[in-house]
């Protein structure tokens, strides 16, 4: 079993409130453009709840097999969604090649949301007509945390002998009863409120590659190390008090376990409410030697709205996307990721020939 450093990014495809691709959610993200906007949806004093929605025609029909299991609303939508993200990705799969999945679904939090209902894995497989590994394909339902959690995975099966693995999210905060369950613990963020988060879907799926398949991949190569990842004791739904500990952990381990150099670009999940600013802070201070003075700090939700589960890849996304472009970006850039309840993660991210 041979030891791996570091994987690297050959494609991704993504479904997004901006965009049907991966290059229009990119450019849309670069511009400042935010997709956020009214509903008719009320909250409880009657102010229209704001999110950012993906447009019903960018939806696949959802499979006869499917309608047939008679799923929740909810997620319908998201396999509806998540199909042709997917899809996006299927010309670059290796020919013949059946992948295994690292697939990271919406949190489950008692008292706001549900379980998921059978196997994603293979309802996906169903919806978007490509076949997957289901034997050595995982799904988790941990939320902002868990694209960039799934790396250790990732590792692992490479480290087996798998050269090509599909990691993906999937989540959404379009359905009534999710919406009227957090508007009740106030963490939207509506007209005249001072704190919350403005809701989002989206669904990502990136390719990864080995390093022993990392010459096939076009210049420049963008390459992920192993992830940062931790628990938060005192998290939103804990009765702990809260310390900051959790996501400043996965950054300073996200950091150790690359090759030292100063960051230049910081890239997050931050939703924005006084919880989530305050964790970043926490984090980016304790672990400040670590980055130049001019890095710079993206918190794309302010466009996207809060993607949850697909956060992760779509950060990915868009830094792979963003090596594409005639203009140069920065080399070294830290991910990092926060779920509701205790999980977090983080990870380097370079893109190499870039200096």
């Amino acid at each position: 079993m041979s030891q791996h450093t570091k994987v690297y990014v050959a494609g991704a495809g993504i479904i997004s409130p901006l965009g049907p691709d991966s290059s229009a959610v990119a450019a849309a993200v670069n511009a400042g453009i935010s997709a956020v906007q009214e509903t008719p949806l009320l909250s409880k004093h009657l102010a229209p709840i704001k999110m950012a929605l993906v447009p019903e025609d960018v939806l696949s029909p959802l499979d006869p097999r499917l309608v047939a299991a008679k799923l929740p609303s909810r997620q319908e939508r998201l396999l509806r969604m998540a199909a042709p993200a997917l899809q996006q990705v299927q010309p670059l799969l290796p020919e013949g090649g059946v992948l295994p999945m690292l697939l990271v679904l919406p949190e489950v939090i008692p008292n706001l949301s549900h379980p998921w209902r059978g196997n994603a894995i293979e309802q996906l497989a169903v919806q978007s007509g490509i076949p997957l590994d289901s034997r050595n394909s995982r799904a988790a339902e941990i939320g902002r945390a868990g694209g960039l959690h799934a790396l250790k995975h990732v590792f692992q099966l490479m480290e087996q002998g798998q050269d090509w693995v599909l990691l993906g999210g999937m989540d959404s905060y379009w359905d009534a009863e999710l919406l009227a369950r957090l508007d009740a613990q106030d963490r939207l963020l509506l007209e005249n409120s001072l704190d919350g988060f403005q809701p989002g879907e989206g669904a990502c799926f990136v390719l990864l590659a080995s390093e022993r398949v990392a010459g096939t991949l076009a210049a420049p190569r963008v390459v992920l190390y192993r992830p940062g990842i931790s628990q938060e004791a005192g998290h939103r739904y804990s009765e702990e008090p809260y310390r900051g500990d959790g996501l400043a952990s996965a950054v300073r381990d996200a950091i150790a376990q690359a090759p030292a150099a100063k960051i230049d670009a910081v890239w997050t999940s931050m939703i924005y409410d006084s919880y989530g600013a305050k964790e970043f802070g926490v984090a980016m201070t304790r672990n400040s030697a670590h980055f130049s003075p001019t890095a710079s700090q993206n918190h794309p939700v302010d466009r996207l709205g809060d993607v949850g589960a697909s956060i992760g890849p779509t950060l990915i996304s868009l830094i792979f996307e963003l090596s594409r472009r005639p203009k140069k970006p920065a080399q070294h850039h830290i991910l990092c990721c926060s779920s509701d309840t205790a999980y977090r993660s983080a990870v380097r991210m370079d893109i190499e020939g870039n200096a």
